[in-house]
């Protein structure tokens, strides 16, 4: 490849370069892949960010025609995509949901990972090569230009990873490393917790007013409909259960563990 790009005049080989890949800056942090673990994986290869370049890149072939790929599959913002509808399901769904997302993260982790072992296996076998078939594949431009099938692997995938063993818990601890809830602003939190230990009892209506006034400013960007409301009834119990004073929240807990949800 290296030689056929010397024997074309005008090309410029920088376009071809895959680890030069950059995609769409407007995009959300997460349909760019910029997950936690990710970014953690980036500081600790060496080129990190060359690597998941390349990986991005052939993700992106992969994705959907209307994006500019093939139709297979978009790896990356199917993750992005998943995690959006996640609020919005219901509980058994968000299980299984919570698996996908995590599985996904998981295999995007490893396809930068395996880039950067193959960028690091093509200098190595560059390396290992004899200086007598180097010389026989010198290139008029002085460079040498292997043919690939010479280039033999000098490791596996599994010996890299051997070397590398703190990938592995990297990913396993990570990978499940993302906001899963939205978060109360502080101010309403703070007004809340006060009506509760002063008066739970008493400031119930008023607490049960302020969660759902403080839920309705907080999903305003999700459009009206079913989802919409159970993701703000969702977000109301759990953050009541936040509230509960410790004697009743161990028998709400106790009530609800026997399924018993009389008034």
């Amino acid at each position: 490849f290296d030689g056929l790009l010397h024997t074309v005049p005008g090309v410029n080989a920088d376009i071809l370069r895959m680890d030069n890949y950059t995609m769409d800056p407007d995009k959300d942090p997460l349909f760019r892949g910029e997950f936690d673990v990710v970014k953690e994986l980036i500081a600790t290869l060496k080129d990190g960010q060359g690597a998941k370049n390349e990986c991005d890149k052939i993700i992106d072939k992969c994705g959907t025609k209307k994006s500019g790929g093939t139709g297979i599959k978009q790896l990356r913002e199917n993750i992005a995509e998943s995690k959006l509808s996640y609020e919005i399901m219901d509980d058994s769904a968000q299980v299984f949901l919570k698996s996908k997302i995590m599985d996904n993260i998981h295999k995007y982790f490893y396809l930068i990972v395996f880039a950067a072992y193959m960028r690091e296996e093509v200098m190595l076998a560059k390396d290992a090569t004899s200086e007598e078939k180097k010389t026989d594949n010198i290139l008029s431009s002085g460079k040498c230009a292997m043919p690939a099938n010479q280039l033999k692997l000098v490791k596996s995938f599994t010996q890299y990873m051997d070397e590398n063993k703190n990938l592995r818990d990297m990913i396993e601890t990570g990978k499940g490393n993302l906001q899963w809830e939205r978060d109360i602003p502080a101010a309403a939190l703070a007004n809340l917790q006060e009506l509760a230990k002063a008066d739970f009892r008493g400031n119930l209506g008023k607490i049960i007013h302020d969660l759902y006034q403080t839920a309705h400013i907080m999903f305003s960007d999700m459009p009206q409909g079913d989802h919409k409301k159970r993701a703000k009834y969702r977000f109301a119990s759990k953050t009541l259960m936040r509230l509960l004073p410790g004697n009743i929240k161990k028998e709400v807990e106790t009530l609800i563990d026997q399924k018993d949800h009389s008034p």
